[in-house]
């Protein structure tokens, strides 16, 4: 009797209230959200709706990569997307068609569910825009032009939906007349979303302050963190006011900047002792105090494959990715040891992977 009784039950969740559901589910990531839709009829809508897809909260989701098709000149790539399990249909078009009159994106950088976009027009052709959108709800604004975009140059996208729907890019003004692979920065221009146009001021770092165009960067504490050819970090902030220079255990050339569990990390693989990848956490931002968190042989790593490059860290949890042969991404997860292949481009060769966390937030009135 009492077995019948306990199958008459009704299931945990018909119980709750509508109010408490979307409380719980307001804390689950939006991958999650998408499987709870195939639960009932009642669950596809409330996981459908767009305030509570604002309200969840959101990790890392997968990677835009590259992928090169051909082998002939000019090389043909075409953008994909893999997510961080490795598993199912990629949560976003990785083709970005929902911007007009451009015939191929090519994606430069990522920040909080934003990207950065360099967009080839359909006409006049090979002439292209830089656009900073969001895919998920395929939104986007174009960039005023700049003369500094030309040529060999660094832009990076900075955003913290918590703080703000706006957003910022950095462009590193660099002296092209230097030869060396590492440009001296000279000025840096910042285009603000708020007011729609560019500020542009001198460089507050010095003559010594030289950065790739490739440089690794995060923007945190409302300040964009760029690697350098040195044994430091360049910031500056939002308005160009506050420059600084953080010390670093090691050059950061070749290193991986990420942000995990609210604190800069850098990734560097150490050649004067074995080979070994350290990974370092900025334990007090304010006394600029580096702690080594972890440490690991790069045989163990490659196990007899090239190791390409340090990709990611988990905004979470202790893993980081990289990749390697012909561009398996693989991810490494600190605490087991235990890695993980997530994708294999076989026979292509991929390259350029974006981490790429989704976004929700309400996107800017002006923009498309």
């Amino acid at each position: 009797m009492e077995d019948n009784s306990r199958n008459m039950m009704p299931p945990p969740a018909s119980i709750l209230t509508e109010d408490l559901l979307v409380e719980i589910l307001s804390r689950v990531p939006y991958s999650s959200l998408c499987r709870f839709k195939c639960v009932s009829k009642s669950w596809l809508a409330l996981c459908s709706d767009p305030a509570l897809r604002m309200k969840s909260s959101q990790t890392l989701s997968g990677f835009f990569y590259r992928l090169v098709v051909t082998s002939g000149q000019p090389l043909e790539y075409r953008v994909h997307f893999t997510n961080v399990s490795g598993r199912g249909r990629p949560m976003i078009n990785p083709s970005l068609s929902f911007m007009p009159g451009c015939t191929r994106s090519e994606i430069i950088d990522s920040s909080n569910g934003l990207l950065l976009c360099r967009c080839v027009k359909m006409s006049p052709e090979h002439e292209y825009d830089y656009v900073v959108c969001n895919p998920v709800i395929e939104k986007w604004i174009p960039l005023p032009y700049r003369e500094a975009m030309e040529g060999v140059h660094t832009v990076r996208l900075g955003f913290d939906p918590t703080a703000s729907c706006h957003f910022r890019v950095f462009l590193l003004v660099k002296n092209l007349q230097d030869q060396d692979q590492y440009c001296q920065v000279t000025a840096v221009e910042v285009y603000s979303s708020t007011t729609g146009a560019w500020t542009c001021r001198e460089s507050g770092w010095g003559d010594n302050c030289r950065v790739h165009d490739a440089t690794k960067s995060v923007f945190f504490n409302g300040a964009m963190h760029f690697t350098t050819d040195g044994s430091f970090i360049a910031t500056v902030d939002m308005e160009l006011n506050r420059w600084r220079k953080i010390p670093t255990p090691h050059h950061t050339v070749s290193s991986l900047m990420g942000l995990s569990r609210g604190r800069l990390h850098l990734m560097h693989i150490d050649y004067s002792n074995g080979c070994d990848l350290q990974i370092w956490v900025l334990e007090d931002y304010g006394s600029e105090q580096w702690i080594l968190k972890h440490s690991v042989s790069k045989s163990e790593l490659i196990e007899g494959r090239q190791l390409n490059s340090l990709t990611a860290i988990h905004p979470e949890r202790n893993i980081f990715f990289f990749t390697k042969g012909r561009g398996n991404i693989v991810s490494y997860d600190m605490d087991s040891r235990i890695m993980h292949t997530i994708c294999t481009p076989d026979p292509y060769k991929a390259y350029a992977y974006q981490p790429y966390i989704p976004c929700f937030a309400k996107w800017l009135s002006d923009g498309h």
